[in-house]
C-alpha cells in the first residue's frame, strides 16, 4: 500500500497558524464598516452618513445661535439632521448653478474681507473674526464655503425686497437708544514729551488744573483749546468738533466716543483721560442731541436689507427643500417625526 506523502513539519505549523488566525477574524468586516458609516438620509444626489452627523454636531452647536428659532425643532439629534439636510439642499443648488468654492476662492474671499477692514496681517484678521462673530477662527473658516455659496445664491436665486421708508422710520423710532446721540464738543489734547512717570504725572496734573479753572469759567477752556499746544486736528477752530454721531466718532476715536457717551449732557467736562494714541485729553460738551434719521438712514437701510436677505434666504431654503427628493433612514428622526415608511420621500414643514 502506497503511503501518502507527509508535509514537512514547518509547513504544518504554518497551516495551523493560518487556520487559527482566520477563525479569529470577523466574518463580515464590510458590514461592520457600513454600520459605522450608515446612510442616515439621501437629499437629491447627496447622502448624509453617520460620519457626516458626527462632524455636524459640533458645527451645529457653534453655529445654531445664528439660526432663527423656528428652524430649531425637536431634539438636538433631529436638529443636526435638519441642519445637514439644509446644507445639502444648498450644496445641490450651488452645484446646479456651477458655483465652485475651491481653495483659491476661499483665499480670495479672505483677502477681500481683510482689505474691507483695512487689515493686512492675517493673525490680526483672525482676532477680528473671533471678536466679530464670537467664534473660533477655524469654525468660521470651515463655514466660509457655505457663506460664499449663500452669497452667490442670494444674487441669482433670491430677490430680497429693499426696505421701505416706513420700515426705516419705524426702526429708527423704536431704536433711538441704540442709534445714540451726536455731540458738539471741544477737545484739548496734550502728548507727553517722554514715557517717564514724572512727565505723565506733570501732564495729568496740568490738565486737571485746566479742568478745575474751566469749571469756574468755561471760556477759559476755549482759550486754552485755541492755543498752539493743543494737538487736536480742530485746534484752528478752538478744538471745536461740530455735531458728530458717536458711532461715526467711534471709527476714528473710540476712547473719546466712549467718554462722551459716559459724560453726557450739555455744558459738562470730562475727567482727564488718555486716548487711543496715549495722549492726555479733556473734552467739553457744547451740545448733545439724538442722532437725526438723515445721519443714520443709510446704515439703517443696510441693516434692514441684511435682515431681509437672511429671512428671504431661509424661506428659499424651506421652499427648495420641499421640492427636493429626501429619503430618511435615521431611526431617531423617523420616530420623532412619525414617518411611517422610512423609504418614502419626506420633506419637513
Amino acid at each position: 500500500m502506497q503511503k501518502r506523502p507527509r508535509l514537512p513539519r514547518h509547513l504544518v505549523f504554518i497551516f495551523a497558524a493560518v487556520v487559527s488566525f482566520s477563525l479569529t477574524v470577523p466574518t463580515n468586516p464590510l458590514g461592520s464598516y457600513e454600520s459605522l458609516n450608515a446612510v442616515l438620509a439621501i437629499v437629491g444626489p447627496k447622502s448624509i452618513s453617520t460620519l457626516d452627523y458626527e462632524e455636524g454636531v459640533e458645527r451645529y452647536k457653534n453655529l445654531s445661535r445664528f439660526f432663527p428659532n423656528y428652524r430649531k425643532k425637536g431634539s438636538l439629534h433631529s436638529q443636526v439632521i435638519d441642519f445637514l439636510i439644509d446644507r445639502a439642499v444648498v450644496d445641490n443648488v450651488a452645484d446646479e448653478e456651477s458655483i465652485q468654492v475651491n481653495e483659491k476662492r476661499i483665499e480670495a474671499e479672505i483677502q477681500k474681507r481683510m482689505e474691507a477692514q483695512g487689515i493686512s496681517d492675517l493673525e490680526q484678521f483672525k482676532k477680528s473674526v473671533q471678536n466679530q462673530f464670537n467664534l473660533p477662527y477655524d469654525v468660521w473658516l470651515d463655514d466660509l464655503p457655505y457663506q460664499i455659496k449663500k452669497g452667490q445664491l442670494l444674487q441669482i436665486k433670491v430677490s430680497p425686497p429693499l426696505p421701505s421708508e416706513q420700515e426705516v422710520q419705524a426702526w429708527y423710532n423704536k431704536n433711538k437708544a441704540k442709534v445714540g446721540n451726536e455731540f458738539k464738543f471741544r477737545e484739548l489734547v496734550f502728548s507727553p514729551a517722554n514715557s517717564s512717570i514724572e512727565e505723565e504725572s506733570r501732564l495729568f496734573n496740568e490738565l486737571t488744573e485746566i479742568r478745575n479753572k474751566s469749571l469756574q469759567d468755561p471760556s477759559f477752556f476755549k482759550l486754552v483749546a485755541s492755543g498752539p499746544r493743543n494737538e487736536s486736528r480742530y485746534r484752528l477752530n478752538g478744538g471745536l468738533v461740530n455735531y458728530v454721531p458717536t458711532f461715526e466718532l467711534y471709527k476714528t476715536q473710540p476712547t473719546t466716543a466712549s467718554v462722551l457717551a459716559q459724560v453726557g449732557g450739555q455744558g459738562k467736562f470730562s475727567e482727564v483721560f488718555r486716548d487711543d494714541r496715549k495722549r492726555y485729553c479733556l473734552v467739553y460738551i457744547e451740545g448733545m442731541r439724538p442722532t437725526p434719521l438723515d445721519a443714520v438712514r443709510k446704515g439703517i437701510q443696510g441693516f434692514l436689507f441684511r435682515e431681509k436677505e437672511q429671512t428671504s434666504f431661509e424661506e428659499w431654503v424651506v421652499t427648495t427643500r420641499k421640492n427636493t427628493s429626501i429619503t430618511i433612514f435615521d431611526p431617531i428622526y423617523i420616530k420623532e417625526h412619525n414617518i411611517s415608511n422610512p423609504e418614502e420621500k419626506y420633506n419637513s414643514d
